[in-house]
């Protein structure tokens, strides 16, 4: 049950928020940015969770079997962004249906179970037969007001210092593949082995009670 991201992640941090002389939007430093939030955030991330609000796709066989104790259908990836999720599926016959969201729920800030009574459906014989597309991160809004909140500030002092970090290694360490920032133009970047290791154990104590172990 692959989850794989559609677009994002938004970065957490700004040029302005590392110090040093550079321009508001130096693709360096942009550049920086986001290789470094690359280690931590998201389903290729270590940290189990979604940073910068992002818009994912899980995708799955089947719809799973209702377990009498353990009622929840799917696990996304958190913190998912409420009232964000689509949930289509393949008919036997091939053709995609939507599930309206007043057939499930979600529970927690992961946890997506169908409400008692619905009938779930039969599918296509394929491995993406569902798909559940949705936004997870956290996007500012209060929780109260039905958001997942701020970016807690650990993780963005956690981005900040693995920038601070990569700027202080040799530029040998960066290499490159292709990325495009809007407004700025394509820049290339890959955290080596390396510079992926310095990033892991700037970031570790301050993302530890953040962390998401499956």
């Amino acid at each position: 049950m692959p989850t794989r991201v559609l677009s994002g992640p938004e970065p957490i941090v700004t040029p302005a928020d590392i110090v040093g002389e550079h321009a508001s939007d130096d693709p360096k430093i942009i550049a920086l940015i986001a290789a470094v939030q690359a280690e931590i955030d998201g389903p290729s991330g270590w940290l189990g969770r979604a940073l910068g609000k992002q818009k994912l796709e899980f995708t799955a066989a089947a719809f799973p079997c209702r377990d009498p104790i353990e009622r929840h259908n799917f696990r996304l990836y958190p913190v998912v962004i409420p009232g964000s999720i689509l949930m289509t599926y393949r008919d036997k016959d091939g053709v995609e249906q939507t599930i309206g969201p007043e057939n499930y729920r979600l529970v927690g800030d992961r946890y997506v179970d169908f409400v008692r009574g619905y009938r779930i459906p039969p599918t296509e014989c394929a491995p993406d037969a569902v798909r559940l597309v949705y936004e997870a991160g956290y996007n500012g809004i209060a929780i109260a007001d039905g958001g997942t909140g701020s970016v807690p500030p650990n993780a963005k002092a956690a981005v900040v210092l693995g920038v601070q970090q990569m700027k202080a290694i040799s530029a040998e360490n960066l290499f490159l593949r292709s990325e495009e920032v809007e407004g700025v133009g394509t820049f290339q970047y890959t955290v080596s082995e390396q510079a992926g290791s310095i990033i892991s154990k700037a970031a570790d104590r301050l993302l530890e009670g953040l962390r998401v172990y499956s």
